[in-house]
């Protein structure tokens, strides 16, 4: 997953009085990709905040206005005490933030409560997140977009993240488990993604900036750029969607709740004979359906997959 990118992201600033236009622009291309459009000082804010907790934990150097990365691994981070800060959350909340994301909707929308904090160390291949469709983990409706949010200069050495250009137009593709790739949202599971052999779109990045939005499509094939540099790079994810539009149980969860539920399955998974890779897939199943955490839930869903499988 090393290769570099060919194409670069186009900016859709001069759309922005058009709706029209941009929403053609959307349909076509699967992203929105936007300059300095978020408010800039709430942008940092959030990072220096995200900083400032990794400095105590002695992943990044101290006396640094960047995250420069100490050399410790992902087990010293307690991401607990990242999601606890405010200032990740004010941005998000702003008015001139939800203002602008309801631009782009042109009508009330709804944004996910369980927003990801990236934090990519650098050469850390083993997290590297791989090529994947949104959509394929959050079902229900295909309206909602996720939208990226650099907090700190995204130059290609620091990665980033690319998007598959017309990738939305393939519709659903198969996931499939990675046996070296495995989450630092979810830690120690195992990643599933479109095998990147199997793309044959161009991938499409840039050099971001604080301020800087990209949005894109639900079934947009996307993925993490490795981290060359000596800062571990920090940035946002979280989904919106029309307000109007039927939402799943998980856009209704925090990352903290839905790693509580995920313990859950886990521990009952395990005690009903399942192993890693289906309970994977039971633990997807169970959120797109919106299943509690219960033996008979975790049992009907394992049985009808076992079935599936014969």
């Amino acid at each position: 997953m090393s290769e570099i990118p060919v194409g670069e992201l186009r900016t859709a600033n001069h759309l922005l009085n058009d709706f029209e236009q941009l929403s053609a622009l959307y349909q076509e291309e699967g992203y929105l990709f936007f300059r300095n459009v978020l408010d800039e000082r709430a942008v940092l804010r959030a990072k220096q905040e995200f900083v400032r907790v990794l400095q105590q934990q002695g992943v990044a150097k101290v006396d640094e206005a960047e995250a420069i990365w100490t050399g410790a691994g992902l087990d010293q981070i307690d991401d607990d005490a990242l999601y606890a800060l405010d200032g990740y959350q004010e941005l998000l909340e702003l008015e001139s933030t939800r203002r602008f994301v309801e631009g782009i909707f042109a009508e009330p929308i709804f944004m996910y409560r369980n927003v990801d904090i990236r934090f990519a160390l650098p050469n850390d291949e083993r997290h590297l997140t791989p090529s994947h469709q949104d959509h394929f983990f959050i079902r229900q409706t295909e309206g909602f977009r996720t939208a990226w949010i650099p907090l700190m200069n995204v130059e290609r050495k620091v990665g980033g993240l690319a998007v598959a250009a017309h990738s939305h137009h393939r519709g659903l593709l198969e996931h499939v488990e990675h046996e070296t790739a495995y989450s630092y949202i979810f830690r120690g599971r195992k990643q599933r993604g479109v095998p990147l052999e199997s793309i044959g779109q161009t991938w499409l990045t840039a050099d971001y900036r604080p301020g800087d939005l990209l949005v894109f499509h639900s079934l947009m094939i996307h993925r993490a750029l490795p981290n060359t540099s000596d800062r571990i790079r920090l940035s946002l994810d979280t989904r919106y969607q029309p307000l109007s539009e039927p939402r799943t149980w998980q856009a209704e969860k925090t990352i903290l709740e839905l790693r509580h539920y995920r313990r859950s399955v886990r521990e009952i998974a395990l005690v009903e004979g399942a192993s890693d890779g289906l309970f994977e897939s039971v633990l997807i199943e169970m959120m797109k359906q919106g299943l509690e955490a219960k033996q008979e839930n975790v049992r009907t869903v394992m049985e009808q997959m076992c079935q599936e499988r014969r």
